[in-house]
């Protein structure tokens, strides 16, 4: 057994089996990794990821918070093999028409769900070390886009090289016609030029920039001018 809960005044234990220490390990894991390494052993064994997995898994979190600490520890044959149930367990699925991906979990329901999707897309985005490095201490600012007009324009791809800013634009229903802006925002004052899409330009406001252009997909990049 595990203790999920400890209330210290009545000195009471919520205990459940040892599977469900696959949660405490994951929250502890940034604070005391000795121990969290310890509780997802024990979870591993008793879910049987620590082996072959034969069967279909049932709809859990349990197995996102597994990827990403076998992933922040670097346990690829882990990643491996949970990442493969997951695939064939849990319906992977890209909304086209409203340009998202989420898992189904074999539900049925018209929702996927909030946090069986949140751990399996924190699980997308781990990697050695992150959660703990997310965790210990506030994230450095850094520059974001937002105001994209979601869902009629998607962003598939938004990443920095150097200073260049690669962009990836995927509008729901193209229509070189149409106009879409979105903001840069945290980045220099200073001028910044976009390539890509013919037709986009930019307009320096503060500490933001607007990018403006026809409403079509295509790759972007935004960089400092050389004007």
């Amino acid at each position: 057994m595990t203790t999920l809960y400890y209330d210290p005044v009545l000195d009471v234990h919520h205990r459940l089996p040892v599977s469900l220490a696959m949660t405490t390990a994951y929250y502890a894991m940034p604070q005391h990794p000795k121990d969290a390494r310890r509780l997802f052993d024990a979870a591993c064994a008793a879910m049987g990821l620590d082996r072959e997995i034969e069967t279909t898994l049932n709809p859990s979190r349990s197995y996102g918070s597994a990827l990403v600490m076998a992933k922040e520890w670097g346990l690829d044959d882990i990643v491996e093999r949970v990442s493969a149930a997951v695939d064939a367990s849990f319906e992977p699925t890209w909304d086209t028409t409203r340009g998202e991906f989420t898992w189904g979990m074999g539900l049925g329901e018209p929702h996927p769900r909030g946090q069986f999707n949140a751990f399996l897309a924190a699980a997308e985005a781990a990697g050695p070390g992150r959660w703990t490095a997310l965790s210990a201490a506030p994230l450095a600012p850094c520059p974001q886009i937002v105001d994209v007009d979601f869902p009629n324009v998607a962003l598939t791809r938004a990443e920095w090289h150097g200073e260049t800013l690669l962009l990836t634009m995927a509008p729901l229903e193209p229509d070189s016609n149409a106009w879409t802006e979105f903001r840069i925002v945290g980045v220099e004052p200073r001028r910044w030029s976009v390539n890509g899409i013919e037709g986009a330009t930019t307009d320096v406001q503060s500490n933001s920039v607007v990018v403006r252009l026809p409403r079509v997909a295509g790759n972007l990049e935004f960089m400092p001018s050389s004007d």
